[in-house]
């Protein structure tokens, strides 16, 4: 790994005074391969900085964690994976019949999305929605008889469903079993499930959004929608699981081996999702990775597993390109195992 000369390069990004940042955190397999690089500013209003125990909202990362809890509960015999989500969830359409846990999963379901926070976002914020409310919408998706897992189609709303079938099956809110199941064994003591308009911890950044009157606003963090989201954390935690997506110290192997398996179609072609986290190349070397966006803020994780080198990308806008910002610092870092002629991972999403 070449931390070395990374600051000479241009990649990592200047920014003006008292604005919005970004929190880059890179581990290596030694002692020593370690780089944590933090800028801006936690909230435009205080000034107050960012810092390394800062927690972000990373959006779509808490597929993952999701996606983790429901292995768990399968493993135990409290999901059946391969049975209906209206075994779990009362009153869904007929389509409730036919779409599977694993369909949920792995975005075969063929459901749309039903919300989805993107641009011309009033300057009052997101709404405080929280799952009763999106549960509401999803249960007015019209049955359009396309059968389950015959296609891969990206919806949160799935995932929404899933961190229903957690909380009903187990008898405890998805926040709870995640933290007894995960956070609290991982040492991830600053990663949680809010699903609640609660208040933040101090060390919280503010997520800042571009609102239609095209000043930047900071977000006022009501929405509280878990499964598709509603995960807050930091880059050390972030570090953690990880690590854990390497080593298993959890389950000794089985959780992380499930986890990055890809899914399969009905007539089994494989996609490149597997349990919340898309598995694929990048520069001809494997790679478990996921994004996260949401009005205000984005995220990026993206896990090596043959140079065991984990790249975390958490800002508290959406006005860098996270994303490529990642790729870029992992393209310097890596580059004595990555073939610059291979396929960029924007362009290995094979299997959709």
């Amino acid at each position: 790994m070449r931390f070395d000369g990374i600051e000479e390069t241009g990649i990592l990004p200047e920014l003006p005074q008292r604005q919005p940042g970004v929190m880059i955190q890179v581990r290596g397999p030694g002692p020593h391969d370690w780089l944590g690089h933090g800028m801006g500013t936690a909230n435009i209003t205080t000034g107050r900085p960012l810092r390394g125990d800062s927690i972000f909202y990373v959006g779509s990362l808490a597929k993952q964690f999701v996606a983790a809890c429901v292995a768990l509960l399968w493993r135990d015999g409290v999901l059946d994976l391969h049975g209906p989500i209206a075994t779990y969830v009362p009153g869904l359409p007929s389509w409730g019949e036919r779409v599977h846990l694993q369909h949920l999963v792995h975005h075969t379901a063929g459901l749309p999305h039903v919300y989805r926070p993107s641009g011309g976002i009033d300057p009052s914020g997101v709404p405080g929605w929280g799952n009763e409310e999106l549960m509401e919408e999803i249960r007015t998706i019209p049955d359009s008889g396309e059968e389950a897992g015959t296609r891969h189609l990206y919806t949160g709303d799935g995932y929404l469903l899933l961190a229903e079938a957690i909380a009903r099956a187990s008898g405890a809110p998805l926040a709870d079993v995640a933290r007894e199941r995960l956070f609290e064994p991982l040492a991830m003591y600053d990663t949680f499930f809010r699903d609640a308009e609660t208040e933040l911890p101090a060390r919280a950044a503010r997520g800042h959004f571009r609102a239609t009157d095209g000043r930047l606003h900071v977000e006022p963090a009501r929405f509280h929608a878990v499964g598709s989201g509603g995960l807050w954390t930091t880059a050390d935690d972030l570090a953690r699981w990880s690590a854990n997506l390497l080593d298993d110290r959890l389950t000794g192997g089985w959780l992380a081996e499930t986890l990055t398996t890809p899914g399969r179609l009905a007539d089994g072609r494989p996609i490149h999702y597997a349990w919340g986290v898309s598995v694929r190349t990048h520069r001809g070397q494997p790679i478990v990775s996921h994004g996260g966006s949401f009005p205000g803020w984005e995220s990026k994780l993206v896990v090596f597993p043959e140079q065991r080198a984990t790249f975390i990308c958490l800002a508290n806008s959406q006005e860098l390109d996270v994303s490529s910002l990642t790729f870029e610092v992992a393209d310097h870092i890596l580059a004595d195992s990555l073939d610059p002629n291979a396929p960029h991972a924007d362009q290995t999403l094979h299997g959709v």
